[in-house]
């Protein structure tokens, strides 16, 4: 690539010389020229041609720079992560694609909105529940059946164990997507407690960022303790969201799996600190992911939501009025 590049810019200042000689044709050597020089002043023709390139190959190395490095960094090869999150800061979402580990990505307008499903899908609404109707809430929130290192959000939470170095399950899968410069990122954070979080590039994920929490192990009914970590979990993957500007988060089902907190209690504890955080935050994001792989989590959610993240009247299906 350095090759070509420099061949581009040799190609590109020639350029420019045939252009400045056949623009000066039969006119004298030499030009006027402001400035210093003085008005009227005339520069002699070696001196201006030397502006003239130098002018054009400043302008033709800003236009290809950009190209150089990207040839540069190589995510499937790198071993520099710190190199490939600051290459990576300075691209947008359609210069990042080309990176991803899948084209098959999830962009978040393929993802209705809580308020969008529950009138698609004909949700019908439970006469008590939780909380009052607030339509601005149900258009902040989404469930999401399907894999979460395939989202194209600003950040997908990870539920990971306290050594950050990558396990099983949801941990497991977003690590083999992200490549391996996400656990050389994950190995300088000297792991996490349970209930903290931390945060990472996303590397070849479609995600920006990977935030990283650890859930409590709960083999049984949970204690209140147990609810207070898991419902951190949370909170602190959103002090981070916040601390970085992101707008877009999804999460999994986080302790649900082998760390064994019963998913009906989970979801629970996840809605209830969901709303609390939106009513004072709803302003600060744009969409929070509820993504689940499981049918027995997707059921759960479809039939706690509406007590949660109440469905307005006007979104409600002629059969829930009868």
């Amino acid at each position: 690539m350095p090759g070509s590049f420099l061949s581009l810019q040799q190609q590109r200042v020639l350029g420019s010389i045939g252009r400045l000689w056949r623009e000066w044709g039969g006119r004298p050597i030499a030009v006027h020229a402001g400035g210093s020089q003085g008005d009227g002043a005339r520069l002699p023709l070696g001196r201006a041609v030397s502006r003239w390139v130098f002018a054009q190959g400043i302008r033709s190395w800003a236009v290809a720079a950009p190209l150089t490095m990207a040839a540069k960094v190589d995510l499937t090869t790198s071993t520099d992560w710190k190199e490939a999150k600051s290459f990576l800061k300075g691209l947008n979402n359609k210069q990042r694609r080309s990176h991803y580990f899948t084209k098959d990505f999830v962009k978040l307008k393929q993802i209705p909105t809580w308020k969008e499903m529950a009138k698609s899908a004909r949700i019908q609404q439970p006469e008590e529940t939780n909380y009052p109707k607030d339509n601005n809430l149900n258009g902040k929130i989404s469930l999401f059946r399907g894999d979460i290192t395939k989202l194209e959000v600003d950040a997908i939470v990870n539920a990971a164990n306290s050594s950050l170095l990558g396990g099983g399950g949801v941990d497991g899968c977003i690590h083999r997507s992200a490549g391996p410069l996400l656990k050389e990122e994950c190995r300088t954070l000297n792991g996490c407690e349970t209930g903290k979080a931390k945060i990472t590039c996303g590397y070849r994920l479609p995600a920006r960022f990977v935030i990283h929490t650890v859930g409590p192990i709960a083999q049984g009914q949970p204690s209140s303790s147990q609810q207070t970590e898991l419902s951190d979990c949370y909170k602190n993957s959103l002090k981070l969201a916040l601390e970085n500007k992101l707008q877009t988060v999804a999460f999994p089902c986080i302790s649900t799996g082998v760390f064994g907190y019963p998913n009906e209690d989970a979801a629970v504890v996840v809605l209830n600190t969901l709303h609390n955080w939106l009513e004072s935050n709803k302003d600060k994001v744009e969409r929070l992911i509820l993504c689940v792989f499981l049918e027995k989590d997707d059921e759960i959610y479809k039939e706690k939501l509406p007590k949660f993240f109440p469905i307005d009247p006007g979104e409600e299906p002629p059969s829930s009025k009868l």
